[in-house]
């Protein structure tokens, strides 16, 4: 993120990356360019984002030539994370997702069954991943008819699985996904304007529901359960990884952190049950917190 941006650009990024067409895309670089502060420090955001104002102008050109794509290829995000999985046709792919998410997905022996996006819920233990099947990837899938629109909902996703049965194919998915912006890798990235994907290969002989744990793995997040007046909430509060009790009571309410006395702890991150812990504390996946206030 650029150096001393400010209220209205932190915005404009959130909308940019929560925007569900290349219209709502470019209103927000828009935005994002005249709140961002204008010194030397910024000029390197600067150009990305002028660079993919411009990306964003030719990709609406583009729609335009090639006609609207379907509202229906829009997926809102839901649940603890989200998945997404990329493959050939006849990969599997829609095979896997009834796998992991217990319900029913169109299979067919026929190519080109799944022609958009498909969303189901994947349960893992106490809480629900979302899983997004893409359609068939191929060469040039990228230039076709709705391809940039499509692959542009693996940006809302956290992790892929890859579907192939050799290096070709792996090859192939990864380089239309890159015309995208879209980087299979473990690194971060600290450009606002490409999406890298943790990722775990597989092929059909792998199948299996041991997927499920690694995918929670790989989001990197944790899960905190409060307590009230003796009572565990069911539904944990889901959150990033190193995340503090600070994190947790903010996501109750703002006031938690301003009245915030102490929180007691159970879990993997105490060293003995209802340990007496403050803000800064850092939680792990699985911890018990109950918040006391002023």
């Amino acid at each position: 993120m650029a150096t001393n941006v400010g209220h209205e650009y932190v915005n404009a990024e959130k909308e940019y990356h929560d925007a569900k067409n290349s219209q709502e895309k470019l209103k927000a670089l828009k935005t994002m360019l005249s709140a961002i502060p204008k010194h030397k420090g910024t000029e390197k955001m600067q150009a990305q984002i002028k660079k993919q104002i411009a990306k964003m102008t030719d990709q609406i050109s583009f729609e335009k030539k090639q006609g609207k794509g379907s509202s229906r290829s829009s997926i809102k995000k839901e649940g603890a994370g989200q998945c997404v999985i990329f493959g050939k046709t006849n990969s599997g792919k829609s095979t896997l997702l009834k796998l992991l998410s217990g319900k029913d997905v169109k299979i067919s022996e026929y190519e080109y069954t799944t022609r958009i996006p498909i969303q189901k819920m994947i349960p893992f233990e106490n809480i629900k991943i979302q899983g997004i099947e893409i359609p068939g990837i191929y060469d040039g899938f990228y230039e076709s008819k709705n391809g940039r629109q499509i692959l542009s909902l693996a940006r809302i996703a956290e992790v892929a699985i890859v579907i192939s049965e050799n290096k070709s194919d792996f090859d192939m998915i990864k380089s239309e996904l890159e015309k995208s912006g879209i980087f299979l890798t473990r690194k971060k990235s600290d450009n606002p304007f490409t999406k890298n994907l943790t990722y775990i290969r597989t092929s059909k002989a792998k199948f299996d529901k041991n997927l499920i744990p690694k995918i929670w793995k790989l989001l990197d997040k944790i899960r905190v359960q409060t307590k009230t007046s003796g009572k565990i909430a069911k539904k944990p509060i889901v959150l990033e990884s190193k995340s503090r009790v600070e994190d947790v009571a903010r996501t109750i309410h703002q006031d938690f952190v301003k009245n915030f006395r102490y929180a007691r702890l159970w879990g993997p991150s105490a060293k003995f049950d209802s340990q007496q812990v403050g803000l800064e504390h850092v939680c792990k996946d699985g911890d018990i917190v109950e918040i006391f206030t002023k």
